[in-house]
């Protein structure tokens, strides 16, 4: 922790002007998939981008199977572990891990409240490649959870040279999951969304208690 003292909060969160804009882009997004979520019908447009990107040939969907995973819990166990290695903060490492778990269940919450279907309910032909394809769709758990932690790397452990690395990372976890046939492209963006936002959200909590705990040390 001690590598954080003299050091402003704009340096701590990696160059950014942390959230500032990039969380009124979370928010916009956010909210723009809300609302196509909530119509009773599946815009045209959805669909047939649905269509487009569930026909991927078989080789391109394994490739990306892989990637995929990185949008289950066991991805900010990965990060937090890469922090606590590399960057000896044990605070940064636990707030990676509460932001992936907020992600998870609270994409679950809100696939409840919304409760709009996958994209068999609405193409019975579209090709399921993973699992049958069928329980609540918006918004996406795995895009909200490597969304949070991608969130908690590019703003405060990665150097500069490695964030678009990432950040493609995480948008091929939401493509993956409709090239698999079992998610939208709203709940995609609306995943990326929240999980940004969640991370912006712990983030916020870090910045405010890592100082009083450096001045300690």
């Amino acid at each position: 922790m001690r590598a954080l003292e003299g050091t402003t909060s704009t340096e701590r969160m990696g160059g950014f002007l942390y959230p500032g804009w990039y969380a009124l882009i979370a928010v916009g997004a956010l909210l723009l998939s809300f609302l196509v979520a909530l119509r009773d019908q599946v815009p045209s447009w959805e669909l047939r981008l649905t269509e487009w990107l569930n026909s991927a040939p078989d080789p391109i969907a394994s490739i990306l199977y892989p990637l995929m995973q990185l949008g289950t819990l066991a991805a900010p166990v990965f990060v937090a572990v890469g922090i606590l290695v590399f960057k000896r903060d044990r605070l940064l490492a636990a707030t990676t891990i509460v932001v992936g778990l907020v992600s998870w269940f609270g994409a679950k919450a809100i696939k409840q409240w919304v409760e709009r279907g996958r994209p068999i309910d609405y193409l019975p032909n579209i090709n399921v490649r993973e699992g049958t394809g069928t329980g609540l769709g918006f918004i996406s758990g795995h895009s909200a959870v490597v969304a949070s932690a991608v969130a908690v790397m590019t703003m405060a452990a990665l150097p500069r040279r490695f964030r678009a690395f990432v950040l493609v990372v995480a948008l091929l976890v939401g493509v993956a999951r409709v090239v698999h046939g079992v998610h939208l492209p709203a709940d995609v963006v609306g995943g990326w969304a929240f999980g940004a936002l969640i991370g912006f959200g712990g983030l916020w909590v870090y910045d405010r208690i890592a100082p009083r705990l450096a001045a300690r040390g």
